[in-house]
């Protein structure tokens, strides 16, 4: 069994300067949407499968034998391993030196100087903690691009003038309506087309 969990960030890919309408470059509340909104499509929170904004990850394990020689760490793309550690059979937690390990373009390989220490009966002994993500300026423009529409729509929903029609009614007047949910629909077809091909399935 393994598990990930975040443990900082991840990093905006957009800034409030990107979003049409926005207050200020730096407004808190649109920085704000663009971090939610980051959140469901990125690293172990999101359904990408992949981490976008950079972000430090920790990968559980229950046994060295999950690892074997060489164990690829989702949410690519891999940075730099952090640390990888364990509890021993006291339950006393050790570093493992990270001459025993190498860093590959998507996983960790250890050597074959690396003896696999007896572990603590607690579950997960193991940790491998890691960096995952872009770069700020090496993010796929099409996942910016993403993450720009679907706060853009966010706003705009919250304002309740997404898509807004009027239309005059004969002995009524002016009625202003909106089309959220087709705006929605639309909106989130052009966010998933443009994340298609970054997409990392299990």
């Amino acid at each position: 069994m393994s598990h990930v969990k975040v443990i900082s960030g991840p990093d905006p890919i957009a800034t409030p300067a990107d979003i049409a309408g926005s207050p200020g470059p730096s407004d808190p509340v649109v920085a704000a949407q663009i971090l939610a909104t980051q959140r469901t499509i990125d690293g172990p929170k999101g359904w990408l499968g992949r981490a976008l904004g950079k972000q430090t990850l920790e990968l559980a394990l229950d046994a060295w034998e999950v690892c074997g020689d060489y164990l690829r760490l989702p949410y690519p793309p891999l940075i730099s391993i952090t640390s990888v550690k364990y509890l021993d059979q006291d339950d006393v937690e050790q570093t493992v030196p990270d001459t025993d390990y190498v860093k590959t373009d998507f996983g960790i390989w250890f050597r074959s100087s690396f003896s696999r220490p007896y572990l603590s009966a607690q579950p997960d002994p193991i940790r491998i903690r890691y960096e995952a993500g872009y770069e700020t300026n090496a993010v796929p423009e099409e996942a910016k691009q993403a993450v720009i529409l679907m706060v853009q729509q966010l706003r705009a929903v919250g304002s309740e003038n997404l898509f807004l029609r009027s239309e005059e009614v004969e002995g009524v007047g002016t009625i202003q309506y909106t089309v959220s949910d087709q705006a929605e629909n639309v909106i989130r077809r052009a966010s998933e087309s443009l994340l298609q091909g970054l997409r990392v399935y299990a």
